[in-house]
This record gives C-alpha cells, sequence and structure tokens, in this order.
C-alpha cells in the first residue's frame, strides 16, 4: 500500500544532481505525447526528494515543444463537437414515433393525476431539538432554517456584540443546530 502524499519511499537516490537524500516522490521521466517519450511500453519515471519533485512540478511545461496546432488540439474538450450525431443503430426504422408495440402502456406516461412527491423521512429527536434552538416550528423547510439561522447568527455573534462573550454560548449552540439540520436527511434536498 502507498503512503500518502505521494510518496513512494525506497532505497532509490534523488534524480537532482548532487542532492543527497532520498528520491521519495516520483515524476515522469518524458512528456506522454512528445518526441522524448517512448513510443510504448510502460511510463518511466525518475525519483526525486520533496523539494526537488516540487521544484520539478513548478517548471513542468505540458505544451512544450508543441505546434499552435497541436496546442489547441491538446486544450480542446470537445473535438468533434462540429460533426453530425450518429444514429445508434444504422439499420434503425424512421417510419414514425411508436417503433416499439407497448401493449401494457409502459412506456407512455398517462396519468390524471400529477405524481406524487416522495415523502419526506421523519424528523428525529435530535432534529427536533435542533429547530427548537432556532425557535422554528416542526414544519420549517431548510430555506426557513438557513434565513432563521442568519437572522439570530447576527444577533447573537461575538462581532456584534463589540466582541463581548456574554452570547457565545448561544451563538456555538445556534451554529450546532444549524449545521445538524443542513446534513439531517429529513432536510436534504433530492
Amino acid at each position: 500500500m502507498r503512503p500518502k502524499g505521494g510518496a513512494y519511499p525506497g532505497d532509490r537516490p534523488c534524480a537532482h544532481p548532487g542532492c543527497p537524500l532520498a528520491g521519495d516522490y516520483r515524476a515522469p521521466l518524458h512528456r506522454p505525447g512528445s518526441a522524448l517519450a517512448p513510443p510504448s511500453g510502460p511510463p518511466q519515471w525518475q525519483y526525486f526528494c520533496l523539494d526537488h519533485v516540487r521544484a520539478f512540478n513548478a517548471g513542468w511545461n505540458y505544451f512544450e515543444g508543441m505546434d499552435q496546432d497541436a496546442i489547441f488540439q491538446a486544450q480542446t474538450p470537445y473535438p468533434s463537437w462540429d460533426r453530425e450525431t450518429r444514429a445508434f443503430a444504422h439499420n434503425a426504422k424512421q417510419d414514425g414515433p411508436d417503433r416499439v408495440e407497448d401493449l401494457l402502456s409502459i412506456l407512455r406516461w398517462k396519468t390524471a393525476t400529477a405524481p406524487r412527491e416522495p415523502k419526506s423521512p421523519r424528523l428525529s429527536r435530535e432534529d427536533r431539538q435542533a429547530l427548537a434552538k432556532l425557535g422554528l416550528p416542526e414544519t420549517a423547510t431548510l430555506p426557513e432554517i438557513k434565513a432563521r439561522y442568519r437572522t439570530l447568527a447576527r444577533r447573537y455573534h461575538p462581532d456584534a456584540n463589540q466582541g463581548s462573550r456574554e452570547h457565545e454560548a448561544r451563538f456555538q449552540a445556534l451554529t450546532e443546530a444549524h449545521t445538524h439540520l443542513e446534513s439531517s436527511p429529513a432536510f436534504k434536498r433530492g
């Protein structure tokens, strides 16, 4: 398993000339797609100490040696945006919209009533306590919770009270209640 931070510890020396430290961080030996890169096979790596890999990364120029057209192609996210979209199948019928026989009317959406909204999750005891700290009813919505928190935060924040710590506990309780309600499944947006 590789350690955190991108390190590859081993007994390799740093590839920077004259550096006595271990080369625990890898960097590509050649830029992929350049004339210097090997045409096939696994990538080739060189290993640096932390300071020298940072210097290597700071000096890395992906577009080095490329002409303007190659740079444009590398930077274009959708190189085929101007081409016409192909059909899914070359033998697809084009005689009308009902190409599938739907005997059970599964594919057609025919309903007299609008689809019901999914039932919101029930409030937990912690949700009710947090709503009570904010002075809101159990029917409050997330926008109402946020608006109430902003109003109370302006009132109890230490900066609004000339740095007084008198309301610090109240402000802390309001912040905890707001954070809890924002992460509660009962108030998550679908």
